[in-house]
């Protein structure tokens, strides 16, 4: 018997019709019933009887209905695991903010294309309420977010803790004590939302002083980059100042004793993590989130 005819009689069995049966499957009428007379023939018994113009099943028919399903279902499963180890292909669509874009998933995704070039790969800078508001209407396939997030329907993936911190230039932390620091300086304040904005809120306000003047800067590139040019004092997540922390460019000061941890998640729909590419992205992501700054690029 042919698995064909098999799924032909799945059909049937299950609608009790075998033109209802031929329209679901594509086929003609008389390509159904020859499936089923070839399976009668094979196993020598009737699986259909029509009675008062209703088609009913044999016990043979039920009996083979039963083995059917589950073989059917075996194939099916057999299907799914087979695709999975088949090389990923398709588009990828990952939203976050600039400096996970920037700093973590341009060569995160280079690395990543060089193993499936088959893939295609849309990187979105987005802030982290849009980027949940997205994954969740399907928009993006994948969000970095500060934070984690916790919703049946998402899987969340806990790529790294860090630090708050508090850092100056090696210039003006040697030219200036600790008050004219603190009180002289513009202090550049990364304007964010969500959760980073409110740990941000915390770290400042366990801070021993009142900035002289604030700044509201949208980009952390930027607010990183004025500090490094001596224009300003403020507070960046400490894998960010990382390489400028151990070259010395950049002096991070302890105001107070508690740390400010904050956290980095990958998001994604839980129903996503079976599909092949975004489950390969995602481990690789996972793997390589961590040994970023210690690449030659970026160490």
């Amino acid at each position: 018997m042919e698995l064909r005819q098999l799924k032909t009689f799945a059909v049937a069995a299950e609608h009790l019709n075998f033109t209802k049966a031929a329209k679901i499957l594509n086929f003609t009428q008389p390509t159904v019933s020859l499936h089923i007379q070839a399976l009668e023939q094979e196993l020598n018994q009737a699986l259909f009887l029509r009675i008062d113009k209703k088609l009913i099943l044999t016990p043979a028919g039920k009996l083979l209905q039963q083995y059917t399903n589950e073989l059917l279902s075996t194939v099916q499963k057999m299907e799914q695991e087979f695709l999975s180890l088949s090389p990923p292909k398709g588009t990828i669509t990952i939203a976050a903010a600039e400096a996970y874009c920037t700093n973590y998933l341009l060569p995160i995704t280079t690395e990543y294309l060089k193993r499936h070039p088959k893939v295609e790969i849309e990187l979105l800078s987005r802030q982290t309420n849009n980027v949940v508001e997205g994954v969740l209407n399907r928009q993006y396939d994948i969000g970095i977010i500060a934070g984690e997030m916790q919703d049946s329907v998402i899987a969340n993936t806990l790529l790294e803790e860090e630090e708050l911190l508090f850092v100056v230039s090696r210039a003006l932390y040697e030219q200036f004590s600790a008050d004219q620091l603190l009180t002289e300086f513009p202090f550049m304040r990364f304007r964010t939302d969500g959760y980073f904005q409110h740990m941000m809120d915390v770290y400042i306000d366990k801070l021993p002083f009142i900035p002289c003047q604030t700044i509201l800067v949208e980009s952390e590139k930027a607010i990183k980059q004025g500090i490094i040019n001596h224009k300003g004092i403020g507070v960046m997540a400490s894998n960010y100042v990382k390489e400028e922390l151990e070259t010395g460019e950049l002096i991070a000061l302890r105001l107070f004793e508690e740390k400010i941890i904050v956290k980095t998640s990958l998001i994604t729909l839980e129903e996503y993590l079976q599909i092949n590419t975004i489950q390969s992205f995602c481990e690789m992501t996972k793997c390589l989130w961590d040994k970023i700054h210690g690449w030659p690029a970026y160490s």
